[in-house]
């Protein structure tokens, strides 16, 4: 995130594409809500930009400042200027004034650059109605690329960038830069201005709080595979297990090279997902290019570091689809009793832990995992006070018998303020022991309920795709007082046609 100016009224930013202004329901996260809950800036809508749309986007930090911005907006005292890529026609300059939804406005179009196909315009507007530009241009007769509503002209994102703000009363013209795929893509450089393309929705912006992100998400463009980035290496994930790491590496070269080098990225590896839950590695083969991954090194979200293991066959340490819960986790868990079952590495741990959390305990089977998770405790330097619990245990077990202590303890019972459920879809822990999270969420979720306090938190999850998504909600909600579906991060979006990469539900008794 790249703040371009702030003072006692006003934060601008670099908004990019691919996340809203302000949030449409409760559990998304828009850009107001995401300045809030990872930079714990509290700020209200005085413009908008859309969804796709990328650039100089301005906020207001008081009440005075969104009164003072309506004012601007209705004189018309501002002056916004946008670049979009379009396909090229004869005019240079021209002003369209059709009016929008029975409102009066006008938009300045300019041509910048032309190439062998598409020209890079540029708008300027005063007072922006709701998709002006767009809806002008495509008028016009030069719908912008990317458009699905206005052109329906494919490409990763709507290619409209607000690259400058005149704004009264600040002394200095508000400015971002052209994305640079921009100028590659007029030029005819098609491929690599969509791999740019991709990477600019999510790095660097995520770069301000992390240095993980996923690049490339599982289904989008039609790709059976993952591209995450972790610190220096990236990590290849494909999903179709008749194709082999060596043969997606061949395949991609290309597409990875250049998300390594817009990146700062060193090389990384390329693995195949095994879909069987009853084969014992979840990758088939490996196989790697540039330079060695370390065989574990550290990487950061926030002020807190974890390890993770590239190299290995089974899964990295850290799952990038929960930074947004993990915040979320550690706003919550000042002064709590704090539980997380199935606490592979323990990183909603640490979150709790280093947000003062007043006792945490991480609980899980597997031995291996919790050695992990001590080490990353360990390594954010949490682990002195003595209130990091470690409990090798199966949760099924752990619960039954917290419930027993209830029941025998009665009043005395000291209930627990923030529980966090994120189990498996399916695990075995040998001598015919299984676990089926469909099978077992109707237990855990009465279980949970009956430990967590009165106003208590339960944090749950699971990535169960081929489930049901109404047979989860409505077991918690027959149950909790109020359930909220969360969006994954921005990096995990929903691709048409396939169903939630992840099952997020933030729950209160």
């Amino acid at each position: 995130m790249k703040f371009l100016y702030q003072d006692d009224q006003w934060l601008v930013v670099n908004k990019p594409s691919g996340i809203s202004t302000h949030r449409a329901h409760d559990g998304d996260l828009g850009l107001v809500e995401f300045l809030d809950l990872h930079h714990n800036l509290k700020v209200q809508t005085c413009s908008r930009l859309d969804k796709g749309t990328s650039g100089v986007l301005m906020f207001a930090l008081t009440s005075d400042a969104v009164a003072k911005a309506q004012t601007v907006h209705e004189q018309e005292r501002a002056q916004k200027c946008y670049s979009f890529i379009a396909e090229k026609n004869h005019q240079s300059s021209w002003i369209c004034t059709a009016p929008l939804d029975g409102k009066p406005c006008r938009t300045h179009f300019e041509k910048i650059e032309e190439g062998p196909v598409y020209a890079l315009y540029q708008a300027v507007i005063q007072r922006g109605r709701t998709h002006q530009i767009r809806r002008h241009a495509a008028a016009s007769g030069i719908p912008l690329l990317g458009d699905n509503d206005y052109g329906r002209l494919k490409f990763p994102r709507v290619c409209l960038h607000c690259t400058t703000i005149t704004w009264p009363g600040i002394n200095q013209i508000l400015a971002s830069p052209l994305p640079s795929w921009f100028e590659s893509f007029i030029k005819g450089s098609f491929k690599r201005s969509e791999y740019l393309a991709l990477i600019e929705k999510r790095h660097p912006f995520l770069s301000s709080i992390s240095d993980c992100c996923r690049l490339l998400h599982r289904g989008e463009y039609s790709r059976d595979m993952a591209v995450d980035k972790y610190g220096q290496w990236l990590c290849v994930t494909g999903f179709d297990e008749t194709l082999s790491a060596k043969h997606l590496l061949n395949t991609h070269k290309e597409m990875l090279d250049t998300l390594c080098q817009v990146c700062g990225c060193l090389g990384g590896v390329v693995k195949t997902n095994l879909r069987s839950p009853h084969k014992r590695k979840l990758f088939a083969d490996i196989a790697t290019w540039g330079k060695p991954v370390p065989d574990s090194y550290p990487v950061h979200e926030h002020d807190l570091h974890f390890r993770v293991q590239l190299n290995v066959r089974q899964h990295i340490g850290l799952f990038l689809d929960h930074r947004d819960s993990r915040r979320r986790i550690a706003k919550a868990a000042k002064g709590k009793r704090v539980v997380n079952l199935f606490a592979f590495t323990c990183s909603f741990s640490a979150y709790a832990l280093a947000a003062g959390a007043e006792v945490v305990f991480s609980v899980d089977l597997a031995a291996g995992c919790l050695g992990q998770g001590r080490e990353n405790i360990a390594l954010n330097q949490l682990d002195g006070s003595g209130n990091a619990k470690f409990i090798k245990e199966d949760t099924r077990k752990w619960l039954a018998r917290q419930g027993r202590k209830k029941q025998n303890e009665g009043a005395e019972y000291i209930s627990f303020d923030l529980i966090i459920c994120d189990p498996p879809v399916f695990s075995s822990s040998g001598k015919g022991k299984s676990f089926h999270v469909e099978k077992e969420w109707p237990d855990l979720v009465h279980k949970i309920h009956a430990i967590l306090a009165k106003d208590g938190i339960a944090l749950f999850s699971n990535n169960h795709q081929a489930g049901s998504e109404a047979f989860y909600f409505d077991t918690l909600n027959a149950v909790f007082s109020k359930v909220t579906r969360m969006k994954p991060p921005l990096d995990f979006p929903q691709v048409a046609g396939q169903p939630p990469h992840v099952r997020i539900y933030w729950c209160r008794k």
